[in-house]
């Protein structure tokens, strides 16, 4: 087990540590007229198209004009490829409050994601298909009886609405012990606004779960900061419980404010709260 946590952190350090490579292979790639960002090291951002780029002076065509820029002063510059009626494009389309939909995450891409307080993710797009992930429960780390998850998947865009995706997520606790959820996803729509159905199957000490659990998850963004966000989960034949709430949208970040409803114990509490973040990088 600590081997395996080892690894995680050591994923992660490297995924931060190479950050800049990737997004300087993003920048080479650039097209001229082609929508960009360039971001300068004071952390000012322009959007716009180089016009011209010679003598350590880059000319930016927006749409108040020209802007000229000293090359030595900026940190990167990206493709902007976002389509959409906001300013920016919704920077966690992935996963909802902590399902996944289909949609891939993008290669060289990733997030840091923590649930309620303790519980710590990192996922990452290692291909255009593939990201790997994993993460670990802090009380249960210092405590030194680690509750750790691995959540590798596999997305594809079949069209710019239908996405399918599926792998599992596998969590580790208790002595050794694991628990694996298999799945596969469907999501139908775009990053703004869309729907998913998932299907999984348990697998506790190497004995299969009898029912599958049934996911339906969908959101819709209703302004530049404010997605709606619901998630619900069918486990066996019977056993139903959900996620409700709101996420609060900037260009690298979200902030989850939801409740977690489960009616067999809506009579001692009618909701529990849910709070998440997710910075993307």
């Amino acid at each position: 087990m600590k081997n395996l946590l080892s690894k995680i952190i050591l994923i992660t350090l490297l995924i931060f540590s190479f950050n800049k490579v990737f997004s300087q292979t993003e920048t080479d790639s650039i097209q001229k007229e082609q929508i960009v960002i360039v971001k300068m090291k004071n952390g000012d951002e322009y959007r716009g198209t180089i016009s011209k780029d010679d003598r350590g002076k880059i000319v930016l065509k927006t749409v108040n004009g020209e802007i000229n820029l000293i090359a030595e002063n900026v940190n990167t510059i990206e493709s902007y490829n976002y389509k959409g009626k906001f300013e920016f494009a919704n920077p966690h389309d992935t996963r909802y409050f902590f399902g996944p939909s289909g949609i891939p995450i993008k290669k060289g891409k990733g997030y840091y994601q923590n649930i309620l307080v303790t519980t710590n993710f990192f996922n990452y797009g290692v291909t255009k298909n593939v990201s790997i992930g994993g993460g670990f429960e802090f009380i249960s780390t210092i405590s030194r009886n680690p509750i750790w998850f691995l959540t590798p998947k596999v997305g594809f865009d079949v069209s710019e609405n239908i996405h399918v995706g599926g792998g599992f997520i596998m969590a580790g606790f208790a002595a050794e012990r694991t628990a694996t959820l298999g799945y596969g996803v469907f999501t139908l729509g775009q990053s703004e606004a869309n729907l998913s159905l998932g299907i999984g199957y348990g697998l506790l000490d190497g004995k299969l779960s009898d029912y599958p659990a049934i996911m339906m998850s969908g959101t819709h963004r209703i302004s530049k900061s404010i997605a709606l966000l619901s998630e619900n989960y069918l486990i066996t034949n019977n056993f139903y419980f959900g996620i409700h709430g709101i996420r609060i949208l900037s260009k690298k970040s979200s902030f989850d404010i939801g409740a977690i409803v489960i009616p067999e114990i809506s009579v001692v509490l009618p909701a529990l709260p849910y709070v998440g973040f997710v910075r993307v990088f």
